[in-house]
C-alpha cells in the first residue's frame, strides 16, 4: 500500500510542475509582444485585409504650414459689393491689393478700389419723380463714391488645413484687419476707416484667394450737408504670392 501512495504523490507533483511550466510559457513576453507589433506593418496580408475593411478611410496629418509666407509679397485683384450707406445708390468696386507678409502672423498692405454706381430701386423712383418736379432737391442730396485707397494692418491668429476632394491639402488662415485712407467722392475727398476680417486660402505656394467682410466709415458732402455713412463691404479676391 505504501508504494502506491508514494507513486500517487509523485504523479501529483509531476502534474503540478507541468501546470506551472505551461503557465510560465503562456505569460506574454514583453519583448516578443513588441516584436510582433513592430512586424505588423510589414505583414502585407494583414494590411490588405485592413484596407478592404475600410477602403475610403484615410488620414492625412500635416504638422507644419503648407505655405510659407515669411517675407513674401501677395498681389491680388478682387471684387467688392457695398451694403448700406446711401439708400439711393448701389455701389460695387473692382480693385487691386498688396500684402507684404512679415511672417505668418502679420502683414502690411495697401489697397485701391475703383467704384461703380447705379441707382437703387428707391433711388430710381425718387429720381423719376424729381425729373417731373423741377423744385425737387433729390440730386442735391446724393454724393456718390468714385474710388478708395487705404493702408492695412492684418493679423492671422488661426490657421488650419482643408482636404480638397482628396486631391490636395490647402492651408487657410482666419484674419482680422484695420485700415485707414481716403475716399474720392463726387464732392471731393474724405478720410475713411475700415475694420473687418476674412479667410485666406492658400491653394499652392503661389496661388491664393480671400473672402472678406469689412465695415467702412466716411462722411460724404451732398449739398444738403455733411452725412456720416457706415457701409459693409463684402469682397472676393484672387492673388499670387511672389
Amino acid at each position: 500500500m505504501k508504494p502506491i501512495i508514494t507513486l500517487m504523490i509523485a504523479l501529483v507533483g509531476l502534474g503540478t510542475a507541468q501546470a506551472h511550466a505551461q503557465a510560465r510559457n503562456s505569460t506574454p513576453n514583453p519583448q516578443n509582444l513588441q516584436s510582433d507589433l513592430n512586424s505588423l506593418g510589414g505583414n502585407e496580408a494583414i494590411l490588405r485585409k485592413a484596407r478592404q475593411m475600410a477602403p475610403r478611410n484615410r488620414a492625412r496629418i500635416v504638422q507644419e504650414r503648407e505655405v510659407s509666407r515669411t517675407l513674401r509679397l501677395e498681389v491680388a485683384a478682387g471684387y467688392g459689393y457695398f451694403a448700406g450707406g446711401d439708400p439711393y445708390t448701389l455701389t460695387d468696386n473692382l480693385g487691386l491689393q498688396m500684402d507684404f507678409h512679415i511672417n505668418p502672423r502679420w502683414s502690411l498692405g495697401a489697397r485701391y478700389y475703383q467704384a461703380s454706381n447705379s441707382l437703387s430701386r428707391e433711388g430710381a423712383r425718387v429720381a423719376q419723380n424729381a425729373v417731373l418736379r423741377p423744385e425737387s432737391t433729390f440730386f442735391d442730396a446724393t454724393d456718390y463714391l468714385k474710388d478708395t485707397a487705404f493702408a492695412t494692418l492684418s493679423w492671422y491668429p488661426v490657421y488650419g488645413k482643408l482636404n480638397l476632394f482628396d486631391l490636395r491639402v490647402a492651408q487657410f488662415d482666419l484674419y482680422t484687419l484695420l485700415g485707414y485712407g481716403q475716399v474720392r467722392l463726387n464732392s471731393g475727398s474724405a478720410s475713411t476707416m475700415t475694420a473687418g476680417g476674412g479667410v485666406g486660402i492658400w491653394l499652392t505656394q503661389s496661388f491664393s484667394t480671400r473672402l472678406e467682410a469689412r465695415w467702412q466709415s466716411y462722411t460724404d458732402q451732398p449739398q444738403s450737408g455733411p452725412r456720416p455713412l457706415d457701409v459693409t463691404v463684402l469682397s472676393l479676391s484672387f492673388g499670387f504670392l511672389l
